[in-house]
């Protein structure tokens, strides 16, 4: 009898083991899934962040492209991305009975070589100087239509709509390049989670430096923007709709305050 309560008592201490080896196993898989879903939810986020930014830009709302470009460098710092996929490779290591990841090496990222940075960029003199060539070719083509005897009224009016709307075709063009980043990204960010997810160290500290390399380059694409979007305020305030409207009220605030 007592052998029995023996074999009872054993097979008992057993089945306990082996349920807290399982809820063992299962909050190592839930925590490791969850520090993954966190590195997979970057690409719909910054497919979100690209549809934000077209509405933004499409209403001049200068702010809220600011505070956006300035969210994506956070989101893509690489003193963010990094712990999470150190994080990441401990836990899949672990979960697989892998061999763990040099997580040594992951304290920086390298260089990014100037192959590998291939994110969207655009400088103000870039944006100037294939804004100069286009209108240069519409005002040819505008003055060999307008070209009679009594068209210099005409095509002096259609010369000054087409040098307005290159002024607007820059703020847009300098608008999509923020979105042009987003989109960048969110092609990039399989790569970053496949890496990871394979426990290529090195693989993930390129995809890493090409990423915070990329988000760097957010505020600078806003600045440009500004600058193109200040321009067209200068020469067209209704322009701009209702932000427009709402910078010629401070504008007249302010003067009142003088």
């Amino acid at each position: 009898m007592s052998e029995l309560v023996n074999q009872i008592t054993a097979l008992e201490r057993k089945v306990r083991e082996s349920d807290e080896a399982r809820q063992t196993a299962d909050r190592l898989w839930d925590a490791t899934e969850d520090v993954l879903d966190e590195l997979r939810s970057l690409e719909s986020s910054f497919y979100t962040f690209s549809s934000d930014i077209d509405g933004f830009i499409g209403d001049n709302d200068y702010p809220a492209v600011e505070r956006a470009a300035y969210e994506i460098q956070g989101a893509l710092a690489a003193q963010h991305l990094l712990p999470l996929v150190r994080r990441a490779m401990l836990l899949l290591a672990f979960r697989e009975g892998s061999s763990l990841p040099a997580l040594g090496v992951m304290e920086s990222v390298p260089d990014v070589a100037p192959g590998d940075a291939a994110h969207p960029s655009l400088t103000w003199g870039e944006l100037m100087r294939d804004s100069e060539r286009d209108l240069a070719s519409s005002e040819e083509s505008l003055r060999k239509i307008w070209c009679d005897e009594g068209d210099e009224a005409e095509l002096d009016e259609h010369l000054h709509d087409a040098r307005f709307e290159a002024i607007r075709d820059r703020a847009t063009r300098a608008g999509r390049q923020v979105i042009a980043l987003c989109d960048y990204v969110a092609q990039l960010v399989p790569e970053l989670v496949r890496c990871t997810e394979r426990l290529l160290v090195d693989e993930a500290l390129r995809a890493v430096a090409v990423l915070d390399a990329a988000g760097d380059e957010a505020p600078k694409a806003y600045k440009v923007y500004e600058a193109a979007l200040s321009e067209q305020y200068e020469q067209s305030p209704g322009s701009l709709g209702v932000m427009g409207e709402h910078l010629m009220q401070f504008e007249s605030w302010m003067r009142s305050q003088l």
